[in-house]
């Protein structure tokens, strides 16, 4: 049987670390552009939902519904 101390050769060992470093930063890249993305999709949601709020606002004639009302707040400890 073939000696299997070793499961990278040693001789290629700095090819294997470059390789997953490079691979390692490639995955942090398209980690912050998943969360940049996210952060944009999300103010542009809350964006469009202000203004179909003002334009329902305004098709009403400026009455809104009561609100609902408030939680109560929490007790202090």
């Amino acid at each position: 049987m073939a000696n299997m101390d070793n499961i990278i050769e040693p001789s290629r060992q700095g090819i294997w670390v470059a390789a997953t470093f490079v691979m390692a930063l490639l995955a942090l890249v398209v980690a912050i552009v998943g969360v940049n993305r996210n952060s944009e999709l999300l103010y542009m949601t809350q964006t469009e939902l202000l203004l179909v709020n003002q334009k329902i606002e305004a098709l009403q004639g400026g009455k809104a519904p009561p609100a609902a009302p408030a939680a109560p707040a929490a007790a202090a400890e």
